[in-house]
């Protein structure tokens, strides 16, 4: 009888011979792997109903390593159960000790060090890595080479409250005509009817919530492999422009340097504001916790759409951020091809699609089709996802610790803009100086 034992620790056997030319593993040949990751449950809050056997298993994790035993009798594997309140320390002290995981599931940034040939298997040595969506498996792409895979997208986009459009008759136009322009109009008409139509926020400097609007008028933020910032132009110039309007107009709250993420979901949440960045699992929380602590009267419909553009650009693609999955690689082939293996699966159909139901998470791999079970059922889930693969996600500064780090320059040079200190111009020469320092180093 096959056994687990989940204190950290799991046993489960994998072996798998899919790269053209790897070394066979023969029936006497063992290796003990180990595995860290997140565990889930198979009935979280709000899920009453699966489409799967989970065959008397805790959770998703645990049914795949079942599966996994079956399989291949001659690998062992210690799963440790990663505790997410710790960071990376339950890695670190893996590393410290000699013991690196073998594969390492967890939020992108924790990998950035580990980016190389040396410490990680080139994934697409073993495996067809264009079965991922193009934007999510970039950031962790370097000089052709695919160093982890996207488990899950965590994404974001415009929520939107349906009930004020009903109140003052207006129709989004399609997508194409959803135009900078455009929301302008939209704007005075929900000024009129006493509804900001979204919020500047900047008092946490430039957050990714606000990031967006650069991408609306056709400006980026990085140079590819984030050599250097390249926001220092026309576009970017328009962009900043456009957010001050919005404030001076009325369309979006006064005072942009007090207000943050977290003041954006409580105005949507409680129906002041028409619009704001955020993720779905912000608005299905707390549209109907704020009318469980009576702050309005009854929750209201919302959906998510994409951001508005500039008239002659593209549409606006969003913001978003994944947990991946990585393979550490060893001089053993024979272990990096069983490593690459359980890798892929890990990150397979049926273990994207489990987290989707339980955690309302995003599919990474194209054309997944979702279950309509548990969290994927939410209307606004089912927005998201069939609107992030049509515009795709920018990129803020991927697992680039300097790209983050640049990022931080913003705060005061924006803040100063937006009280009229400054220009845009002025603004985004400082901001160009200061970052690619950073950059340079």
């Amino acid at each position: 009888m096959k056994k687990i034992t989940l204190l950290l620790v799991a046993l489960f056997i994998a072996t798998a011979l899919f790269a053209t030319g790897a070394t066979e593993t023969t029936e006497e040949e063992t290796f003990d792997l180990i595995v860290v990751a997140g565990r889930n449950i198979w009935n979280p809050a709000g899920v009453d109903e699966i489409p799967w056997d989970t065959k008397g298993t805790f959770g998703p994790e645990d049914l795949l390593i079942e599966d996994f035993i079956a399989a291949n009798p001659n690998v062992t594997i210690e799963f440790i159960q990663r505790d997410f309140t710790q960071g990376s320390m339950t890695v670190d002290a893996l590393k410290a000790s000699g013991r690196w995981p073998d594969l390492w599931s967890d939020a992108g940034a924790y990998f950035r060090d580990n980016m190389n040939s040396r410490d990680s298997i080139e994934l697409e040595r073993y495996m067809d890595v264009s079965v991922y969506q193009e934007d999510l498996i970039a950031p962790y792409t370097i000089d052709g080479h695919v160093y982890a895979l996207p488990m899950a997208n965590v994404s974001n986009g415009l929520v939107i409250n349906l009930a004020m459009l009903d109140e003052i008759g207006y129709t989004l136009p399609a997508p194409e005509d959803w135009t900078t322009d455009e929301f302008l109009v939209l704007a005075e008409q929900l000024k009129q009817a006493g509804y900001p139509a979204t919020m500047v926020m900047t008092q946490q400097g430039f957050i990714s919530w606000m990031q967006v609007w650069l991408y609306a008028f056709g400006a980026e933020l990085f140079a590819p492999n984030y050599t250097h910032m390249t926001v220092n132009t026309p576009e970017a110039i328009e962009a900043f422009e456009f957010l001050k309007l919005l404030v001076e107009r009325g369309y979006a709250p006064a005072f942009p340097n007090e207000q943050t993420d977290d003041i954006g979901v409580e105005l949507f949440s409680t129906g002041q504001v028409w619009s704001c960045m955020m993720q779905n699992q912000h608005s299905d929380y707390w549209v109907p916790e704020q009318v469980k602590r009576g702050v309005i009267d009854e929750a209201f419909e919302y959906t998510f759409i994409e951001f508005p553009h500039a008239p002659g650009h593209a549409r606006t693609p969003t913001y978003g951020y994944q947990s991946v999955t990585n393979a550490h690689r060893t001089d053993n082939e024979a272990r990096n091809v069983i490593v690459a293996k359980l890798t892929e699966i890990w990150n397979g159909p049926l273990h994207q699609q489990q987290h989707a139901v339980l955690v309302g998470s995003f599919p990474t791999l194209k054309g997944l089709e979702i279950p309509q079970y548990g969290q994927a059922t939410a209307n606004s889930y089912k927005a998201l996802a069939n609107l992030v693969p049509q515009i795709g996600l920018f990129d803020a500064g991927g697992i680039s610790a300097k790209a983050r780090e640049a990022r931080d320059v913003w705060k005061i040079p924006l803040q100063r803009y937006m009280d009229g200190a400054i220009t845009a111009q002025e603004m985004l020469d400082i901001v160009e100086v200061e970052a690619n320092k950073i950059l340079a180093q």
